[in-house]
């Protein structure tokens, strides 16, 4: 079996038997900034916070505080008032703090990734890591203006951000094979 290699931009060709296997290979490093908005726009796309939940806090909290003051503070007033406090400090915690968090904490986060897309799997190597999956891992692919995610379940994906991609011609390709080997293509 012989292998040859050409490379056109990141894009390689692989010869197997006269059969040519198109792959795009990637590389790339997450800053913190990116991966952090990344995250934040994943957790309104997946609905696990939606857009107009801090005006619809804002509204409770204003309302609780009218309500305390009309009932002469009374228990119910203030438990509805400290219940508003903690739904407001969960929702801050889910959206503004845990990305940062997660991103600090995570050595991943911090390595080079090395990600190799073929049509009939992918590789991904950094220092920590190095193996080869199946696209059926995958179920959807999500394109943002500034990101793909690859979805394997809920709070499960892999970011791949569109910066890293050399030239349009790289983009397409990649888009290509990753619409051809999942379910559903989605933009958000």
């Amino acid at each position: 079996m012989i292998f040859k290699f050409e490379i056109v931009t990141k894009i390689i060709y692989i010869t197997n038997g006269g059969i040519t296997l198109e792959t795009v290979e990637l590389r790339f490093q997450y800053t913190q900034s990116e991966y952090i908005r990344a995250e934040r726009q994943y957790l309104i796309s997946s609905k696990i916070i939606h857009k107009y939940d801090i005006a619809l806090v804002a509204v409770f909290l204003l309302l609780s505080v009218v309500y305390i003051l009309f009932t002469s503070f009374s228990i119910f007033s203030i438990l509805i008032f400290g219940l508003i406090i903690v739904v407001t400090a969960l929702g801050s915690y889910l959206y503004i703090l845990m990305p940062i968090l997660k991103f600090k904490q995570t050595a991943k986060y911090h390595e080079e990734y090395t990600l190799v897309f073929s049509k009939e799997t992918i590789e991904f190597k950094t220092q920590s890591i190095e193996s080869e999956m199946k696209w059926d891992i995958y179920s959807e692919l999500w394109e943002s203006h500034d990101f793909y995610y690859l979805i394997q379940a809920p709070r499960i994906y892999t970011l791949i951000p569109k910066r890293v991609f050399k030239d349009l011609n790289e983009k397409q390709l990649f888009e290509e094979i990753a619409q051809s080997r999942v379910k559903t293509t989605k933009h958000i």
